[in-house]
């Protein structure tokens, strides 16, 4: 028998948490592709195999439970992997990464492991390996090789191979320094029908850890308490080309199906068997096939749960059928994967099949049919201007959404940005640690990272909270839940508990308005950040006069510059 140890790195950039820079770590979700190929192996090698799972994720959210100095953490933070590898002696340690960001955990994971036995051998795959394998094959000694793209065949064939380090070696789908001194270029080697990956076994993780309830004591309540999120993937692939990602290096351009029929038993087992009450589609592009996801959406909308698409929704799928689909089967809000407002950086830089003229249309589909509409943008593109981002904030005021969220342009290895980028010394931040969406590392003649990062977030709270859309027709028991959301996670979200404080006014709810108006004048009167933020958005005169609807403010020329 063959003892395989899947080690998941940090998603984001510990330090940020550990120096407490930053309180609120963001939601992940259970490690889906690795169950996937847990579940393949175990049915195709039975007690051949014996697998084990290290998601260092929950190490750092522990962290933030009982906080302690860096050096303790670190202490701990490798202590855990070093007690793991001693406890289940593997013979091979896969280290499963996704993301840009952490990359700079892998060498030190991968010494680890050979300072605890140096014969056990050292793989790596996910995203970020598969894009990146000739620069951490060159980064990290004590990798020994990496798989290109989905691991489920691959892992079968080394598992099986009598000689591994031939199969290494010979294998498509793997490569090492060897294989890089030959010219070999790795290759997928992909599950055509889903189908064949049998209901997902779950014994490698506690369901309860990956709740996305973070540190935060609101979660105490009963009613959260009895939530039950689990993911699916419904579909494998996705044929764009959007310039910022990565697909294609990990899934392919050729979109893969589970059957229709598969997904609804599937998910039927997950609410009877782990009483499973969210469900979040974690597909590439869910929308490839809009009949086959209606039929899915009309197949879960017996179940009685609720279901949530973490990624963005392609625009063009929704109209009143589609919103209808997605309400019965338990979905109360969507993010449509818009991008950017500007039809030039849509149709020319992110090279995406969309026009501006289709997106008020969808999200007043979904709001006839009571579905929110919430909008992934991405600022910071390469040749993308101040007046195109200024066509995107017209864009964001005009369709009304219920929510924004603005993140910046991250050159992830294996996009057509981060090509681009290399290729022009765009780059300027050099610490992957710090290639997440807030945070601006791209500097270009028409992008300068410091005016970037005010420009996101003084849009943020331009159109979610100066400029709300509910607000501004009159809808204030919507807008509710996201201020409470808001204020909830940031106690000193100036703007957060002023607008609360309206909100609350205007649906009759005094103690409660009274409260956050007296929240929001002490922050704005203490914090010399928030009473800079109510200067420019014009609330500082209107602080005394309690709780009233903001006229519609426009952002100031500076701020629309990014300035």
């Amino acid at each position: 028998m063959k003892k395989l140890l899947f080690i998941i790195p940090p998603y984001f950039n510990a330090d940020d948490y550990v120096n407490q820079t930053t309180a609120y770590l963001p939601a992940f979700t259970i490690p889906y592709g690795i169950l996937s190929m847990q579940t393949y192996l175990n049915n195709h090698l039975g007690k051949k195999v014996e697998i084990d799972l290290l998601d260092l994720n929950l190490n750092l959210r522990d962290f933030l439970s009982k906080p302690r100095n860096r050096q303790t953490y670190l202490d701990e933070f490798d202590g855990a992997i070093i007690k793991k590898i001693l406890d289940f002696k593997p013979d091979i340690c896969g280290i499963s990464a996704l993301f840009n960001s952490s990359s700079k955990y892998i060498e030190n994971i991968a010494s680890l492991v050979k300072r605890s036995n140096n014969n056990i051998l050292v793989i790596a795959g996910g995203g970020l390996p598969s894009a990146a394998y000739h620069k951490l094959l060159d980064d990290c000694p004590n990798l020994d090789a990496v798989c290109k793209g989905e691991g489920e065949l691959p892992l079968r064939d080394l598992l099986q191979s009598t000689n591994p380090i031939e199969t290494l070696n010979k294998h498509k789908s793997w490569i090492n320094r060897e294989g890089i001194a030959e010219g070999k270029i790795p290759d997928h080697t992909f599950i055509n029908n889903l189908d064949e990956i049998p209901f997902l076994n779950y014994d490698l993780v506690n369901l309860d850890d990956y709740n996305n309830r973070g540190i935060d004591k609101r979660y105490t309540d009963e009613n959260i308490k009895k939530k039950r999120e689990m993911a699916i993937h419904t579909s494998r692939g996705c044929p764009f080309l959007c310039v910022f990602c990565s697909n294609p290096s990990l899934h392919g351009r050729d979109v893969r199906y589970m059957s229709v029929e598969k997904v609804i038993s599937d998910v039927r087992r997950m609410k009877e068997s782990y009483g499973m009450t969210v469900l979040m589609i974690e597909d590439d592009h869910f929308f490839n096939d809009p009949e086959r996801a209606k039929n899915i959406l009309n197949g879960l909308a017996e179940l009685d749960i609720r279901i949530e698409f973490p990624n963005g929704l392609a625009v063009y799928a929704i109209d009143d059928e589609m919103a209808i689909c997605l309400k019965n089967a338990g979905v109360s809000a969507i993010a449509l994967a818009v991008e950017s407002g500007s039809d030039y950086v849509l149709n020319k830089i992110i090279k995406k099949p969309l026009k501006i003229r289709m997106i008020k249309p969808a999200v007043e589909a979904l709001r006839r049919n009571g579905v929110k509409a919430h909008v992934f943008i991405v600022a910071g593109l390469p040749g993308e201007t101040d007046a195109h981002r200024e066509e995107t904030v017209q864009m964001l005021l005009d369709s009304g959404f219920d929510w924004a969220h603005i993140y910046l342009a991250i050159p992830i290895f294996g996009s057509r940005l981060y090509d681009i980028c290399i290729e022009n010394g765009y780059i300027e931040n050099q610490n992957t640690t710090d290639h997440v969406a807030t945070k601006a590392v791209i500097k270009t003649p028409t992008v300068d990272p410091a005016k970037l990062e005010k420009y996101a977030y003084r849009t943020q709270l331009l159109v979610n909270f100066v400029q709300n859309h509910n607000m501004l027709i009159g809808r204030h028991e919507d807008a509710i839940p996201y201020f409470e959301n808001v204020v909830g996670k940031y106690p000193n979200h100036g703007l957060g508990h002023y607008y609360l404080s309206q909100c609350y006014a205007a649906s009759g709810q005094v103690k409660k308005s009274e409260t956050h108006s007296a929240m929001a004048t002490q922050i704005f009167m203490n914090d010399e950040w928030w009473s800079e933020i109510a200067r420019e958005f014009g609330l500082v005169s209107k602080m005394n006069d309690g709780p009233q609807i903001a006229p519609s403010l426009c952002l100031t020329q500076d701020s629309k510059q990014g300035h």
